[in-house]
């Protein structure tokens, strides 16, 4: 199973869920381009092009259709390998995420992030900011990324064959409720599942981490027909935190 992590932050901030989800599956969260551990090309940021690092990814560590989760910029990136690269997951939970940044509001919410920045990012600023080499470019090449994002148009979203979980955090105040319910609606092979009590951020916190973990690790389970969680096999290695270059 992959785990991808959101806009400005790394594949470490998946540590509460990936903890709970390695009892089960082997677990790879990767730092995306130019976060985290990642290097820094320089180049472009865009969600298409960090969809193919995560396809070039699976190849070299020769998996075999993975289990890909994304939250947040990382649901959009799962959004994205889904349409550019279809053969590469078994099912893909997306959470915090939507294809249209111009008619949901995204693109409106994403420059109000930008120019709050220090503010949005209040007291874990220095925490996060040191996650990364090279903090400034970074910001830069993500804003241009989201600022500049084209989307994904519903035929393509419609023609996802895979089994996709839409996973929502009731009180999101970036991707609201009513988008993931769209986003549900228009996918022909998905469930959508509500995590309660749970805003933007709440993948990454302790208090909800085994929340999410069982509503990833469920959906999974059934779509590897193995049923109740009794009839998982316990042998699985343990997590892998993978930093990709």
């Amino acid at each position: 199973m992959l785990l991808l992590h959101g806009g400005l932050v790394s594949g470490a901030l998946w540590e509460p869920v990936a903890s709970r989800l390695a009892r089960e599956f082997r677990v790879i969260t990767p730092d995306s381009r130019g976060h985290g551990h990642s290097t820094n090309s320089g180049e472009t940021l865009s969600y298409g092009l960090l969809a193919d690092d995560v396809a070039a990814l699976t190849r070299a560590l020769g998996l075999e259709r993975p289990y890909i989760a994304g939250w947040s910029d990382g649901g959009q990136v799962a959004l994205e390998l889904a349409v550019r690269h279809p053969e590469t997951a078994r099912a893909l939970i997306i959470g915090g995420a939507y294809p249209d940044f111009v008619s949901s509001g995204l693109r409106a919410e994403h420059r109000n992030l930008i120019e709050n920045l220090d503010a949005e990012l209040g007291d874990e600023a220095e925490e996060i900011r040191a996650l990364h080499a090279d903090w400034r470019r970074l910001v830069e090449q993500s804003a241009a990324m989201w600022l500049n994002y084209e989307g994904i148009s519903d035929a393509d979203i419609s023609n996802i064959n895979a089994p996709v979980l839409v996973l929502a955090a009731d009180h999101d105040e970036l991707v609201s409720l009513d988008l993931s319910i769209a986003l549900y609606n228009n996918l022909p092979a998905a469930e959508l599942a509500v995590c309660p009590g749970a805003g933007h951020e709440s993948p990454m916190s302790a208090e909800r981490a085994e929340v999410f973990a069982a509503l990833i690790a469920d959906f999974c389970r059934r779509c590897a027909g193995l049923g109740a969680p009794g009839g998982a096999d316990s042998s699985h290695p343990p997590a892998i935190h993978q930093r990709s270059g």
